[in-house]
């Protein structure tokens, strides 16, 4: 698919037959406190290019946002552009298939990650926007001090290689932790993808395939991590501790977490970091965020709304109106590299995007997996009970293997 925005022939004959402007209503949820300055000119952009065109933008919260498709649908007034991070079974039957339109190739240009969970068979439900990338943060002066160099992006050091080296580079610099990890799900969950693990298959009809040994034997390896080479408690609960707080000032040589804190570093770092390159087990593995838009075939500008989310998603301009100030990694591959304004955080993203593209499937459909939402909150839970000491990890997993199950029948009803 060429980046070059090309309307098809049939959209061009009705757009131009049209007597009046067609306003399409946009609904939006908001990432971040900018967003939604970002989002009304992006649109205000695509209108100044095709008057007749323009918007009617409803922001929404988040929070409950399925449940607002739900009676949106079933009042018959679903919008005709809405920003989404999932495509939950309910909703795709009113889900635009951007096939026809945009061919059969379209998804091929995005990120392959993010862009499974757009597919429905032979339908494409979905076109990705943006996305995000869990890895490591590095205090590249400490390792400097050292007299340790850091290896390029595509040589990652593996984890026993890195823990070694962060461990010396802290003991060099008088850095208190070798590490510190966001206590999330999410994170923890990447560690399991370094070493093969996985929760669900990638595609339907979706099953657990978390392997209770393997995963056990990863999880036992986190909490050595974990128990030396972190703050005391942090995954228990029993520490007050905050990572970013603890990176952001020089108390720690290296942070799990992932690109949107590329905005705080570059704003409030007083040392030279940077993005990566993220340690692995067997396999480099990141994990991929992101959203995703959708056009709804209730619509009466369905051929209109198609153009614009074309527009947003598969052109440059498009891609960088929405990414570039938000400090956001475009979902489309085959852009030019943006340029941020900052060296340090144009750097930053572009390798944040190289580790998503080494990055296995099940790094997105895990995470995009609608029954995941049912799943996020006992993996951290008994992830934080084997660090305090509550539990096994063979018990832990297979609370998790157990959750995740019950997911996938919750969310087939």
């Amino acid at each position: 698919m060429k980046l070059q925005y090309a309307l098809t022939t049939g959209i061009l004959a009705i757009m131009a037959g049209q007597a009046s402007a067609s306003e399409l209503d946009v609904m939006w949820y908001l990432s971040s406190d900018t967003e939604e300055q970002v989002i009304k000119d992006v649109l205000a952009t695509y209108t100044e290019a095709h008057p007749e065109t323009t918007f009617n933008l409803q922001i929404v919260p988040y929070d409950g946002i399925d449940n607002r498709f739900a009676q949106l649908a079933s009042a018959g007034s679903l919008p005709d552009i809405s920003k989404t991070s999932s495509m939950r079974p309910f909703i795709r039957p009113f889900l635009t298939d951007l096939a026809p339109t945009l061919g059969a190739d379209f998804l091929d240009q995005f990120n392959q990650g993010l862009a499974a969970g757009a597919k429905l068979g032979d339908q494409i439900i979905a076109a990705p926007l943006d996305l995000t990338a869990i890895g490591m943060l590095l205090n590249v002066d400490a390792f400097k001090e050292a007299g340790i160099e850091i290896p390029p992006i595509d040589q990652p050091w593996t984890w026993d290689e890195f823990l070694a080296n962060a461990k010396e580079a802290s003991e060099a610099a008088g850095i208190r932790y070798p590490l510190v990890w966001d206590v999330s799900a999410s994170r923890w969950l990447t560690f399991e993808f370094q070493y093969g693990n996985h929760l669900f298959s990638e595609e339907e009809p979706y099953e657990v395939v978390f392997d209770q040994d393997k995963a056990t034997a990863t999880l036992d390896k986190f909490i050595e991590i974990a128990d030396g080479y972190m703050p005391a408690g942090l995954f228990s609960g029993s520490s007050s501790d905050n990572p970013k707080s603890l990176f952001l000032n020089n108390q720690a040589v290296a942070w799990m977490s992932g690109s949107w804190q590329v905005p705080s570093l570059a704003a409030d770092a007083d040392f030279t970091w940077s993005a990566g390159p993220t340690p692995y087990g067997t396999v480099q593995s990141s994990m991929v965020g992101g959203d995703y838009v959708v056009g709804f075939n209730t619509s009466e500008h369905a051929d209109e709304a198609t153009a614009f989310i074309e527009w947003l998603t598969a052109t440059e301009e498009g891609q960088s109106a929405f990414n570039k100030p938000l400090f956001l990694i475009p979902a489309n591959l085959d852009i030019p590299a943006i340029d941020y304004g900052d060296a340090t955080v144009s750097e930053a993203l572009q390798r944040f995007q190289a580790e998503l593209t080494e990055s296995p499937v099940y790094a997105a459909t895990d995470q995009g997996n609608p029954a995941m939402q049912y799943v996020w909150d006992p993996i951290i839970q008994s992830v934080n009970q084997v660090a305090a000491g509550q539990i096994s990890s063979a018990d832990a997993i297979a609370k998790i293997r157990k959750a995740a199950e019950d997911a996938l029948a919750a969310d087939a009803q």
